[in-house]
């Protein structure tokens, strides 16, 4: 990794656990980010008085996934969309291991989740930018104010459901892993590195 986060301690401390830099901070700023103006542009969706508040909220979700996009390009390597789209490409190799049996074994389920996670992660991306989009068009009635703006309307709202329905995946997921490999599963994400020393 090229990242260069360093522990909260420094490492020559004895008793302190080495740790090695996983997730970046622009990736972590963005993901909370993201999940939070995503929360709030959903829950003020159907409302006519926080109308503003949703579109605002939109605005402010389509600002961090433009900075996403960039910080995938220009940003270290664990932010790098080549390192998420060659997780989603690895759907083969657990179709394969699931065809011959091997489903049993935790290598498998530890890979498979990640899969999971990434594929989750790129259809948020995707279903929030055509919700965006779509929801922009309808606020500003590109298309008028018939059937055509309905249309984009019920477009729209039927893209945030799906945004939904995913991002409960992901957080059912991470609950999952949680729960399974106890709380050191989710301290890359939260604090950008993971213990070297095998214990969480």
């Amino acid at each position: 990794m090229t990242d260069t986060i360093s522990n909260s301690a420094p490492l020559s401390q004895p008793g302190v656990p080495r740790g090695k830099p996983v997730v970046d901070l622009g990736t972590r700023a963005a993901h909370v980010s993201m999940a939070l103006a995503f929360l709030l542009s959903y829950a003020t969706s159907d409302s006519e008085s926080w109308r503003l508040v949703h579109v605002y909220s939109g605005y402010c979700l389509a600002a961090v996934l433009v900075f996403r996009v960039v910080w995938g390009w220009i940003g270290p390597a664990s932010a790098r969309w080549s390192l998420l789209m060659r997780r989603v490409a690895m759907w083969p190799v657990w179709f394969q291991k699931l065809k011959h049996g091997e489903w049993m074994s935790r290598q498998f389920w530890v890979g498979a989740s990640s899969w999971v996670l990434s594929i989750a992660v790129l259809c948020i991306y995707v279903f929030c930018t055509v919700a965006m989009a779509s929801g922009w068009a309808t606020y500003n009635e590109l298309l008028g104010d018939g059937w055509l703006n309905d249309a984009l309307q019920e477009l729209h709202e039927g893209l945030g459901n799906m945004a939904m329905a995913v991002v409960c995946v992901h957080v059912g997921l991470v609950v999952a892993l949680r729960v399974w490999r106890g709380p050191h599963a989710l301290k890359p994400m939260w604090r950008g590195y993971a213990n070297t020393s095998g214990r969480g």
